[in-house]
């Protein structure tokens, strides 16, 4: 399975790799720990990619796109989860705050 029929099949948006916050360390690790049937809780690899950001401490820039991938993540619960844990980051400022309190929309 390559990497991208992984991100499909885990129900990333496609924006994770449109922003390129999908680097090589974190798709090795993440498709490594793949076995058949994690799709079914796929939030939990998703949950993943944003905990890996956020161990990286961010500036504000990722702060920013990371809340935006969480307003369009298919687990509304959890993109509220990584929000929260987003509003506690060093790099967080007035633009990450907005990206938190504005639902992103598709253009």
């Amino acid at each position: 399975m390559t990497h991208s029929d992984w991100l499909k099949l885990m129900q990333f948006p496609p924006e994770w790799t449109a922003w390129n916050l999908i680097p090589f360390a974190l798709a090795t690790e993440q498709l490594s720990g793949y076995e058949p049937g994690h799709e079914t809780a796929s939030e939990h690899d998703r949950h993943g990619a944003f905990q890996w950001w956020l161990r990286q401490r961010p500036g504000p820039d990722v702060l920013v796109r990371l809340a935006q991938l969480s307003w369009l993540d298919p687990d509304p619960p959890m993109g509220q989860y990584v929000r929260d844990c987003i509003a506690t980051q060093s790099g967080n400022n007035a633009e990450v705050g907005h990206a938190l309190a504005t639902p992103y929309q598709r253009t």
